[in-house]
């Protein structure tokens, strides 16, 4: 995997030159995409992110969006802090880390940021994951087996394992395939560190609050004994000799 920087006009692009090679501004643009009959649109928590062919790769091309009160303000711009700071270019350069590492991500492919004066937009391209549903899909579907509570119970843990900590791990980041391999998606604020019990811990309850939040309903309740699976997983996975 190599990495080659690029700067068009206001744009800064980070790009895998192993996976691609044409590379201008057209890549993020999402009216441009939107002219190509295979490109979908998929409505994703506060933001959307569109299925795209990414010069032979099937691809997802995401735009940040902010949350929380400021985002009735400042929807999808951030303060420049420089590019090594800017959200994209941080997800990039982590998800490379992890895909190096073995670690079940989508692989980055390219990183924009479009600076606007103090302020900046941005996006990234990596790419997909064909035939797959999130932990949340199969919850709703009652297809979540008690393998695939273990499979993510360590999945999880080979994260932590080496010092990866996800800022926002809940069931709609969690991804599931035909095979039964499970995925980890949308590193924005991501850490690294030396492992850390503590850190692994905020994880894992972050995810129970997502499930808690899935399983507010009476008529639905919270599934404890499948949970216990993925928990005693975990604990197997980070603390074997």
């Amino acid at each position: 995997m190599n990495s080659q920087l690029l700067k068009i006009k206001q744009n800064i692009i980070l790009y895998d030159d192993t996976l691609i090679s044409e590379v201008d501004e057209n890549l993020f643009d999402l009216e441009f995409w939107a002219n190509h009959e295979e490109t979908q649109l998929i409505n994703k928590g506060r933001g959307k992110v569109l299925l795209i062919n990414c010069q032979g790769l099937p691809s997802v091309l995401k735009h940040y969006y902010r949350g929380g009160l400021v985002s009735n303000f400042l929807s999808e711009t951030y303060l420049w802090q420089g590019e090594r700071n800017a959200r994209s270019i941080k997800e990039f350069m982590v998800l490379q880390e992890m895909f190096q590492a073995g670690l079940p991500v989508p692989r980055p492919i390219a990183a924009r940021v479009n600076r606007q004066g103090i302020f900046y937009t941005a996006d990234l391209i990596t790419s997909r994951i064909d035939n797959s549903s999130s932990m949340g899909d199969l919850l709703r579907e009652n297809s979540m087996s008690s393998d695939l509570w273990k499979n993510t119970g360590s999945c999880i843990a080979s994260f932590h394992m080496k010092g990866f900590y996800h800022h926002d791990l809940n069931i709609e980041n969690i991804l599931i395939d035909s095979d039964q391999n499970v995925f980890l998606l949308d590193f924005d604020k991501a850490l690294q560190m030396d492992p850390s019990n503590s850190m692994a811990q905020k994880n894992i309850n972050r995810l129970q609050r997502s499930l808690n939040k899935n399983f507010s309903n009476p008529s639905k309740p919270f599934p404890k004994a499948e949970w216990e699976i993925l928990i005693e997983e975990h604990s197997k996975q980070l603390h074997q000799d």
